[in-house]
């Protein structure tokens, strides 16, 4: 049986939507220091927000700034740091909307509803499923609910109140990373878990995609869709990761040119 938030539809016309491609305009990408920000730059020309703010990246997130930098090299536009410029720092009131709106969707959670067959499925449910809840159960000693049936199971108000003031501490970046992994994976703990550098890209990218490998499992692949969907998932919770990691040293003005 399939499961109701499974995804449906065309895989390669959802990956095109999800991935909005520009024509190549410019002749190179260099990633600029300014003060204390690093920003990218088209022909020496620095890059802006769809908001039409500077897109800035403090120095202590340098490979952040290289993912963005790469991302334009091969014309895929990231919008995770203009969310959290446009959005989050210039309305705190959507910061609020976005938390409540996460919080809310952890009643949903996909590891939360567990299958009972076929096997593998239920094998890979124990390999990446219970190991995620485990963690954020010990981690922040709250309780988690976890079923067998399709009826939405509410958890438990106290833990949503403690997770809620979690990631209340998250600042405007890693607010807009969280919220990115968690509706690529449909799982709020997955994405918790990959922000908090719990899980790996590789395990949170199968842990998202359970079904989809069970499935393939049993009937095998579909066409390329699902290298396409595979590659697509590992990619953007890669992106995620990048934006997280924090160097603190700086080592120059300027970085290499790509």
């Amino acid at each position: 049986m399939q499961k109701r938030y499974l995804k449906t539809g065309n895989t390669k016309e959802s990956t095109k939507k999800a991935e909005k491609t520009f024509r190549k305009f410019w002749k190179e990408v260099s990633i600029l220091s300014n003060k204390d920000v690093y920003q990218i730059a088209l022909d020496n020309r620095p890059l802006k927000t769809p908001g039409g703010s500077p897109l800035v990246i403090p120095r202590s997130q340098k490979y952040l700034a290289v993912l963005i930098a790469g991302e334009w090299e091969s014309q895929k536009a990231t919008s995770l740091v203009a969310r959290s410029i446009d959005t989050f720092e210039k309305d705190p009131s959507s910061k609020k909307e976005a938390i409540t709106r996460l919080i809310r969707y952890f009643d949903t959670d996909t590891v939360c509803y567990q299958e009972t067959y076929p096997d593998i499925l239920v094998d890979l449910q124990k390999q990446y499923w219970d190991p995620t809840v485990k963690w954020a159960q010990e981690t922040y000693d709250i309780e988690i609910k976890v079923t067998n049936d399709i009826i939405v199971a509410k958890q438990p108000v106290e833990t949503k109140n403690k997770l809620r003031t979690i990631i209340e501490e998250f600042d405007c970046l890693k607010l807009s990373a969280f919220e990115r992994a968690t509706m690529l994976t449909k799982s709020f703990l997955i994405g918790l878990g990959l922000v908090e550098r719990q899980l790996t890209v590789e395990f949170a990218s199968k842990a998202a995609q359970v079904e989809t490998i069970s499935q393939t499992t049993r009937w095998g692949n579909l066409e390329d869709a699902h290298e396409i969907d595979n590659e697509y998932i590992r990619h953007q919770l890669g992106s995620v990761v990048c934006a997280l990691i924090v160097d603190n040293t700086d080592t120059s003005n300027k970085l290499d040119r790509l």
